[in-house]
């Protein structure tokens, strides 16, 4: 049984379910970005044709957050968590198929709705379930992801390298899914009798704070997808690194997300939630910053890396902390932060990307450091209470 109160997150098979879906997402989301540009070459489109994809991903998840807590009164989380592994799985597969723009276009739209109910629904699963220990469980959760994440784009480069191409590296992520499905158990394992959530999360007018939680999210998010993205076209800017070799330069962002949420799961069970926010939002402008300062290739590394251990927290504290503002609507807290995340993810690399084509990277990469501190002025300005959630007890 979960004890109430408690900051350690419980361990069952729910969550270790909820777990593995999480991780084999963060497989397929990084190694989803690399394959947009080998996909280019291939099909011989142009880079804004190309990057219809991300759109068409980011518009999905977006539709899938607006609807998030329909779906969550519908169907209910597990079966909810369910059919977004079976979607990725299809959608992957369209994607991979290789027979032109209209099937791969179509693959990313599948994609996206498959990833916004994950997104939502472990989001919203791990947040009712584990209650005060939300924000360790979800650390530990997107730990996995990262970690995944960083083998992903390497698979991707070896697939390539001795001739199979990225495909297969990139299916691993569908075979993932399928594999989890002989593992899951009853979707009732979840507590997700539709029935379930309107007894338990009346929809109660969302007060100003949860806006602002959400906001912070959007701010939050947009660093992240702007490093994820640009850090790369940085490092061969400002340290002269030949474009093939600098796009290792997101493993350095990666590891430090992975160092930075197994070391944060750690920090979120002993430390006021939202004084580590601020906190970890600082360690990421640190990192930016220094990374941006700098020709060093040594150092822009090292800044990249110090920018994923605090980017690395930003995620899984912002969520929870959007959770306790929404008075533990968690399928409704964890919708909105879909949408605010398929907003930023949508926008803000674009933003970043034309003003880089009109100044130059080294000015227009100042997005990333200028959303964190928003985002800081958010969090410092508008609280959230640091109240336990009442968990959903596993017997």
């Amino acid at each position: 049984m979960k004890t109430l109160g408690s900051t350690r997150p419980l361990h069952d098979r729910p969550s270790l379910v909820t777990y593995a879906q999480v991780a084999v997402y963060g497989w397929f989301i990084y190694g989803f970005g690399p394959s947009i540009p080998l996909l280019r070459d291939e099909q011989g489109l142009s880079s804004s044709v190309a990057a219809l994809h991300d759109t068409a991903f980011a518009a999905a998840t977006i539709i899938v957050g607006v609807f998030g807590t329909r779906i969550a009164h519908t169907i209910g989380r597990g079966r909810a968590l369910r059919y977004g592994g079976i979607l990725v799985a299809i959608g992957l597969s369209l994607y991979c198929a290789g027979h032109g723009l209209a099937v791969s276009l179509s693959g990313a739209v599948i994609l996206g709705f498959g990833a916004g109910l994950l997104i939502v629904f472990a989001n919203a699963h791990l947040t009712a379930h584990q209650g005060s220990a939300a924000p360790a469980a979800l650390a530990e959760a997107n730990m996995l992801a990262a970690l995944a994440g960083m083998i992903a784009p390497l698979a991707l480069g070896i697939g390539v390298a001795i001739g199979w191409g990225w495909r297969p590296g990139l299916l691993v992520a569908a075979l993932g899914y399928v594999v989890i499905e002989f593992f899951r158990g009853p979707t009732n394992y979840f507590n997700d009798d539709p029935t379930l959530d309107h007894d338990e999360e009346p929809e109660l007018p969302l007060r100003r704070p949860f806006w602002f939680a959400i906001l912070a999210l959007v701010f939050l998010v947009s660093a992240e997808f702007c490093l994820v993205f640009w850090s790369s076209d940085l490092l061969h800017t400002r340290g002269g690194v030949e474009r093939g070799m600098a796009a290792a330069s997101l493993t350095a962002v990666v590891a430090g997300m992975a160092v930075g949420r197994g070391v944060g799961s750690i920090f979120a069970q002993r430390f006021n939630p939202e004084r580590l926010l601020q906190l970890v939002i600082a360690l990421a402008g640190v990192g930016i910053i220094l990374a941006w300062a700098t020709t060093s290739t040594t150092v822009i590394v090292i800044g990249l890396f110090i920018a994923g251990l605090g980017i690395a927290m930003q995620w899984p504290l912002g969520m929870s902390r959007a959770a306790r503002a929404s008075d533990n609507q968690s399928d409704r807290a964890a919708s909105y932060a879909a949408v605010a995340a398929g907003i930023a993810g949508g926008t803000a690399p674009f933003i970043l990307g034309a003003l880089s084509d009109r100044m130059g990277i080294e000015l227009a990469f100042l997005v990333a450091p200028a959303a964190l501190v928003i985002a800081f002025a958010i969090v410092t300005v508008s609280p959230v209470v640091s109240a336990d959630l009442e968990p959903v007890v596993q017997t």
